[in-house]
C-alpha cells in the first residue's frame, strides 16, 4: 500500500473514532506511519490495525461525555445530514435526465442511483444507531427490533418525501430566495470566534468583507446565469436554426407570446436578488450594525444553500416559458442547453456539501461542554 493511500485510510479510521479520541489517535497513527518503514512493518498492516482500533472503540454515552438522549439526537443529526445528500444526488440525478438519457451517459443515471442508496444507506445505520441508543435501558430484542422497524418504515417515507419535493418546488419555488435571507439571518451562531470564520466555508485569510464579495458575486451571479439560461441560451438550443428575435416572434404568432413567461422568469431571478445585495453591503461596509450576524461563515453556508436553491429551482422560473416553447414548436419543455446541466450540477455538488457540512452536529471535543 502506497504512502498516501495509507494516509487516506488513516484519516478515515480517525473520523471514524469518537469525537475526543481522534486527536490522539490522529498523532499516533501519523508518527507510527512516519516509522513504519524502519520498524519492518507494513503501511497495510498499519491501516488494517487502525479500523481494528475503530471497531473496538467503545460507542456508549459515556465514551463520548455525553447522555444517552443527547448522543442519539447527535446520530439523528447525522441520519437527517446522509438523507439530505440522497436527496440532493436523487434530484440531481432527475433533472439531469434529459442530458443522461442514451448515448455516451445512458448508464449515468442508474449509477447514480446505486449511490444514492449507499448514502441513504450511510443515513439508515445513523438512524439505527440513535433508536438502538434511546432504547439502552431495554433488552436487546427490543432495542434491535424496534430499531429495524424505524429502519424499514424510514425507506418508503423518505422515498415519498423525495418525490413530493417536485411539485412542492413548484409551489415554493419563487420563496427560496427568501428563505435563504431568512437561513442567513437566523442561523445559529458558534460560540467559537476562530471556528465562525474558518469551517466549514471559505478561509480565514479572506476575512469576512472578501467572503460576502464573494458570496455577492455567487448569488447574483447565479441568478443571472438562471435568468439568461431561460430566457436566451434554452430556447436557442431548444429550437436550433432561428435566432431569438425570430423564436419569440413565431411564439406570439402560434398563441404563445413570450412576455408573460419572461416576466415570471425575471421575478424568480429578482427574488434572489435580496440575499445577493445583503451581502454586496456585507462587503462594502463590513458585518455592523445590523449585518453583525453576517460573519464568514455564516455567509459561506448561507452561498452554498443559495446555489442548491438556484439550480434546483430556475425549472420552476423557466416553467411558463418551457411549456409556451414546448406548444409552439412541438418539443420538450425541458432543459436542453448546457447552461442547465451545469446549473444542475452545480446545485447537487452545493446540496451535498451543505447537507454533510451544515446539518451534523458540532465536534463534541471542541463544543464548550467537552471542553469543561
Amino acid at each position: 500500500m502506497s504512502g498516501r493511500l495509507a494516509r487516506a485510510g488513516l484519516a478515515v479510521a480517525v473520523r471514524l473514532l469518537p469525537d475526543a479520541r481522534r486527536e490522539r489517535y490522529r498523532e499516533e497513527w501519523a508518527a507510527d506511519l512516519r516509522d513504519a518503514p524502519a520498524a519492518g512493518v507494513s503501511t497495510a498492516q498499519l491501516v488494517a490495525g487502525a479500523f481494528g482500533v475503530v471497531l473496538r472503540a467503545p460507542r456508549s454515552p459515556e465514551a463520548f461525555g455525553l447522555t444517552s438522549s443527547a448522543l442519539a439526537g447527535r446520530r439523528l443529526r447525522w441520519a437527517a445530514a446522509w438523507f439530505a445528500a440522497a436527496v440532493s444526488l436523487a434530484l440531481g440525478s432527475f433533472f439531469l435526465t434529459p442530458f443522461t438519457a442514451g448515448g455516451a451517459f445512458g448508464e449515468v443515471g442508474s449509477r447514480v442511483m446505486v449511490v444514492v442508496a449507499l448514502v441513504g444507506g450511510v443515513g439508515l445505520v445513523w438512524l439505527a444507531a440513535a433508536v438502538h441508543g434511546l432504547l439502552a435501558s431495554r433488552g436487546a430484542g427490543l432495542r434491535w427490533a424496534v430499531s429495524l422497524g424505524v429502519v424499514l418504515l424510514t425507506v418508503p417515507v423518505v422515498a415519498m418525501l423525495t418525490v413530493a419535493l417536485v411539485p412542492a418546488m413548484m409551489l415554493g419555488g419563487m420563496l427560496a430566495g427568501a428563505a435563504t435571507v431568512v437561513f442567513a439571518w437566523a442561523l445559529p451562531a458558534a460560540t467559537d470566534p476562530e471556528r465562525r470564520r474558518t469551517w466549514p466555508g471559505l478561509p480565514a485569510r479572506l476575512g469576512t468583507r472578501a467572503t460576502a464579495l464573494v458570496g455577492a458575486i455567487v448569488v447574483l451571479g447565479g441568478a443571472a446565469v438562471g435568468a439568461v439560461h431561460i430566457l436566451v441560451w434554452n430556447p436557442l438550443s431548444k429550437v436550433p436554426g432561428l435566432a431569438l428575435p425570430e423564436i419569440y416572434a413565431q411564439m406570439a404568432d402560434r398563441g404563445e407570446p413570450a412576455g408573460p413567461a419572461a416576466a415570471y422568469a425575471l421575478v424568480w431571478a429578482a427574488t434572489w436578488a435580496p440575499l445577493g445585495l445583503l451581502f454586496l453591503a456585507t462587503a462594502v461596509v463590513g458585518n455592523r450594525g445590523t449585518l453583525r450576524r453576517l460573519d464568514a461563515r455564516r455567509i459561506a453556508r448561507a452561498s452554498l444553500v443559495a446555489v442548491f436553491g438556484i439550480g434546483f429551482t430556475q425549472w420552476v422560473g423557466g416553467f411558463s416559458m418551457g411549456m409556451s416553447i414546448a406548444d409552439a414548436f412541438a418539443v420538450s419543455g425541458g432543459d436542453s442547453a448546457v447552461s442547465g446541466l451545469l446549473l444542475t450540477a452545480a446545485a447537487t455538488v452545493a446540496g451535498v456539501i451543505v447537507a454533510l457540512r451544515v446539518l451534523p452536529p458540532a465536534s463534541v471535543a471542541r463544543s464548550p461542554r467537552a471542553a469543561a
